[in-house]
């Protein structure tokens, strides 16, 4: 997530689980972007920096309970969904647009692929759409007047090295302003492939081949939002840089 608080724009950038990079530190064979995560946070997070050629300032961590935690804890979401359909996990009948979600709701839709034409690439742009409902509902001043609240509620739910402080300085900023944010989303892309990796030697596994003219468009957005300037809300297509 690119966050320039001055614009009040967010850009989300999907970058699939199984992109096929080089994990920061090492030599050989590349990997799958997830395995990074085996090696740590910091991996995870040098090798997107490697990979974007951006500078990654903070991170959070969150796990499947953490989710439904947060979600509750803020009243609910209502998701915007491109198809409907039912989730394998709770079977949840999901609609076509606007869905009202709990935490339970909302992970089974952000873990769903089976059920999608894209499979992991259009739960990929679900879960984008539950970050952009979060930051919806979290923006507004009747959330956050409650937040110490709601921090209190979520304390052990998620990893990060934001401090308290910053995010206190963010929510009273939000709370002056009570500024609209505008929200923007982009997916990298690739082409799928069987490939031996730096995590499991010669063995051959699925991964997907990284489009470089996805990659640089990417960065180019990522660096138009940090130097303020405002893209379009709601998702940015890379596929003429395939």
């Amino acid at each position: 997530a690119v966050v320039n608080p001055k614009t009040k724009h967010v850009l989300l950038v999907n970058t699939p689980r199984d992109y096929y990079v080089k994990l920061n530190g090492t030599s050989g064979y590349r990997d799958k972007l997830t395995h990074a995560g085996i090696y740590g946070v910091e991996k995870s997070i040098k090798t997107l920096e490697d990979l974007l050629k951006i500078d990654i300032n903070y991170y959070v961590r969150v796990n499947f309970n953490s989710v439904v935690k947060i979600v509750d804890a803020i009243g609910g979401v209502e998701v915007n969904s491109e198809y409907a359909f039912t989730t394998k996990i709770g079977k949840y009948k999901i609609t076509k647009g606007l869905n009202k979600l709990n935490g339970k709701k909302t992970l089974a839709f952000a873990r769903e692929r089976y059920a999608l034409p894209g499979g992991d690439t259009t739960r990929g742009k679900n879960q984008q759409a539950v970050i952009d409902a979060i930051i919806q509902k979290v923006t507004s001043t009747t959330i956050l007047t409650k937040f110490d609240d709601i921090l209190a509620s979520v304390k052990g739910s998620f990893q990060t090295n934001m401090s308290t402080e910053k995010m206190v300085e963010l929510v009273r900023m939000q709370i002056t302003d009570n500024a609209k944010w505008t929200v923007s989303s982009t997916a990298l892309n690739g082409a799928g492939s069987k490939e031996r990796t730096y995590s499991m030697g010669k063995t051959l596994l699925y991964v997907m081949i990284p489009y470089a003219g996805n990659i640089k468009q990417a960065t180019v957005l990522i660096n138009k939002v940090l130097d303020g300037e405002l893209l379009d809300g709601g998702s940015i297509s890379l596929a003429k840089y395939n």
